[in-house]
């Protein structure tokens, strides 16, 4: 497959001539006339933010959009590659599929998620939503990401408080196209990877499929299992089906799997002995399977289009941990470091189940028409089960076993308009609303194991419903073709609701439903596509004003957590620029702040927060850097293609919790590839984590000299092939 940044710089052509001698010099200078005739121009991007297809450029808000190339096959934690390409979000691992999250500009849950909707970023697959549980899947066959920062609640429903983040697939249009891929790489590191794409009918009906392995050992040393944990292994596939049988109608039927295997440790003392070692008895296990089948039936009429898109997911979720490593617990309690490493005495086994299921039918005007309008009407329904068992001699909390159902329902309508204003040429006025309303229930059973203190049974039965509406409002004004500017302002809503660890039911107290959270949103920014659409430029600035954040901090010698909500600040910047500076030599970066502090801190709060301090997991700095070089044998004579590529990102330090007790180091991650392919094969060398850091994402505060943290993979180095026709 060709990479889209496919030729030779004049410059770089002459220069590698001048070495070579004068019949060289005159090929050389003929394949630098050559080079300067072609068109070298960025390739424009068409995005789907709004519900309906337009240039990236014509978007009245800060959107990052990533090139599916940009994501390498051998990525084993795709949320944070799309974090860390995009300035002010930051990817937190929670160590366990299902529950990671993000921040974005300084929005996210001022602790971890209290449920599988507790999010602040809304995640879709081709406008299809997921909870928590969903985020983030295996980017298998995409053709883009893209990343829209501030309030989208209007479009993209319920919880995208800070921003929402769709990816898209290649669709099945087709066109014919086999291609089998292998990689392997230390630590075990290992992929295989096959797609197929044509026309099964031709011009009525279209196929793509594609499957992926993938497994990696780990690299992180348990010094009692004897074991490396940070394993992971990944079997996904996904089926796209696409019906054009005429009449302006369009139907496309996908099923998409996902199966993770990962040994990612939870509790790991901070530069404890041989940092980041373990020491836990029980190797920990994070599962997760999900199955996703979504349709989408379109029928073009005069005045507008019709769009239905159903979709159903299934996930589903199995657990294990040690809830006491013992280099931790040894550290904290000063207790011998045999203690705990009994594996029957102290584990969590969690096994979670969530059935998701979405409607959206909406109506688009024509593409060709000036007003530019969306509206439409949706359902999501979350069925939500977890089992859990603990048992801890320390603890009360951590024992006993549960039951736990939360079924959650939305129902909302919404609409989104763009009209031109016709007394001035340029200006255009935006805006959209969705009115929504929210049904939680949630039943569950306690059961002790007889740890002193605990009820022995305790049930509860409790609902929370709210009616909500949210919104947005811009104005943008065209200089010129290539360049705009806008100003925006917005209204966001994240649902209250249960948690869905019942943490108080060991003394028999009832679970008080967390409030929803609302932002309002103030932005203003730039689109400009300059130097003869070689430079891409977009910059932002912004500022956030959130009411009842939800928080959840625990006080680690007793294991109670307390919930709370707190109200925060945010404002800042990003800029991202993208450039040709060549024929085959492009660049890009960004860089983005976030300033962010909490406000109005109740007296006598239990948290730890105090005015002033800054939000949780929010870096004060993102940055991101990439270089792409290709050598084509259509500008000089080579047998096939050369390409290279180098990234930067950075994350600025983090403070771990709302009592600002300790911060995560900042980390960087320098990604490389180097490369050869011609029209049937590909091969190539690359390192991920060049650096070799493993990078801290989440942190925990037990002592002010007793602190634990989860981490990210070190470096993986490898080799790959790919064979297609």
């Amino acid at each position: 497959m060709k990479r889209h940044t496919a030729s030779v710089g004049a410059a770089t052509c002459l220069s590698m001539a001048l070495t070579a001698g004068p019949h060289t010099l005159a090929s050389a200078q003929e394949a630098q006339s050559a080079a300067v005739d072609r068109v070298t121009v960025l390739d424009p991007v068409t995005v789907t933010a709004r519900k309906r297809n337009e240039q990236e450029g014509d978007v009245p808000g800060s959107i990052t959009v990533i090139n599916g190339f940009d994501f390498p096959t051998s990525t084993l934690n795709p949320g944070a590659d799309v974090a860390r390409q995009t300035p002010n979000f930051n990817f937190v691992d929670y160590a366990q599929p299902g529950n990671s999250f993000g921040t974005m500009r300084g929005i996210g849950p001022l602790g971890s998620p209290l449920n599988s909707l507790d999010t602040t970023i809304g995640f879709s697959t081709n406008g299809v939503p997921t909870s928590s549980f969903g985020f983030s899947p295996t980017l298998l066959d995409v053709e883009r990401v893209e990343v829209l920062r501030g309030p989208q609640g209007t479009l993209f429903g319920r919880n995208a408080l800070g921003g929402a983040v769709n990816v898209v697939t290649v669709p099945a249009d087709g066109e014919t196209e086999f291609r089998v891929t292998g990689e392997v790489g230390t630590d075990g590191y290992r992929l295989g990877e096959v797609l197929a794409a044509g026309w099964l009918a031709p011009d009525i009906l279209a196929g793509r499929a594609i499957v992926r392995y993938q497994d990696f050992d780990g690299d992180i040393d348990n010094t009692v299992t004897g074991k490396d944990e940070g394993a992971t292994e990944i079997t996904a596939g996904r089926g796209t089906l696409r019906l054009t049988p005429g009449f302006d109608l369009e139907a496309t039927l996908a099923v998409a799997f996902n199966r993770e295997r990962r040994t990612d440790p939870v509790y790991m003392l901070r530069d404890g002995p041989g940092y980041p070692t373990t020491a836990t008895d029980i190797t920990p296990k994070g599962n997760r399977e999900s199955l996703e089948t979504t349709l989408e039936i379109s029928k073009r009429f005069d005045l507008f289009t019709v769009t239905s898109v159903s979709g159903l997911q299934f996930i589903n979720m199995d657990s294990v941990a040690d809830t006491t490593d013992a280099y931790l617990f040894n550290h904290w309690l000063d207790m011998p470091f045999e203690s705990f490493n009994d594996p029957s005495v102290d584990y969590t086994k969690t096994r979670e189940s969530e059935r998701i299921l979405t409607q959206e039918i909406r109506l688009n005007s024509p593409e060709e028409q000036t007003l530019d309008w969306v509206v439409g009407v949706s359902y999501f329904r979350s069925d939500f089960d977890q089992d859990r068992e603990q048992q801890n001699n320390l603890f009360s909390t951590l024992n006993g076993t549960y039951d736990i159902e939360i079924e959650s329902q939305t129902f909302a309508a919404f609409g989104d308009i763009s009209v031109p204003m016709p007394f001035l040429e340029g200006l255009t006025v935006s805006g959209g609303v969705r009115v929504a309303h929210d049904v939680q229930d949630m039943r569950s059973t306690y059961v002790s194991n007889g740890f002193p203190g605990n009820v022995p049974r305790f049930s509860q039965n409790q609902d929370f419903a709210d009616t909500y509406l949210t919104g947005r409002m811009a104005v943008s004004y065209d200089w010129t073709p290539e360049v705009m500017t806008y100003a925006s302002v917005a209204h966001g809503y994240s649902s209250g609701g249960f948690d869905r660890f019942s943490v108080n039911a060991p003394s028999g107290r009832p679970e008080e439903p967390f409030q929803p959270s609302t932002t309002w949103t103030y932005e203003a920014g730039v689109h400009a596509s300059l130097l003869d659409q070689r430079l891409r430029l977009d910059a932002s600035v912004f500022y956030n004003e959130v009411s009842d954040g939800q928080l959840t901090t625990f006080d680690p010698f007793t294991y109670v957590y307390y919930f709370e909500n707190q109200d925060y600040a945010t404002y800042g910047f990003e800029v991202e620029a993208r450039a040709l500076l060549a024929p085959g030599l492009e660049v890009n970066g960004g860089l983005g702040f976030t300033h962010s502090e909490l406000e109005n801190v109740a007296e006598g709060t239990m948290t730890g927060a105090e005015d002033g301090h800054r939000v949780p997991n929010v870096p004060r700095f993102t940055g991101n850097a990439g270089i792409q070089y290709s050598l084509t044998a259509d500008v000089i004579d080579l047998p096939g293609d050369f390409f290279s590529s180098a990234s930067y990102q950075f994350v600025g330090d983090r403070e771990a919790d709302v009592a600002n007790a300790f911060a995560l180091d900042p980390y960087h991650i320098v990604d490389l590839q180097l490369g050869w392919e011609n029209d049937t094969v590909r091969l190539y060398g690359f390192v991920r984590n060049a650096l070799g850091e493993h990078p801290e994402f989440f942190g925990s505060q037990y002592t002010t000299d007793t602190r634990t943290v989860m981490v990210g993979r070190g470096r993986v180095m490898g080799l790959g092939m790919s064979v297609m026709w």
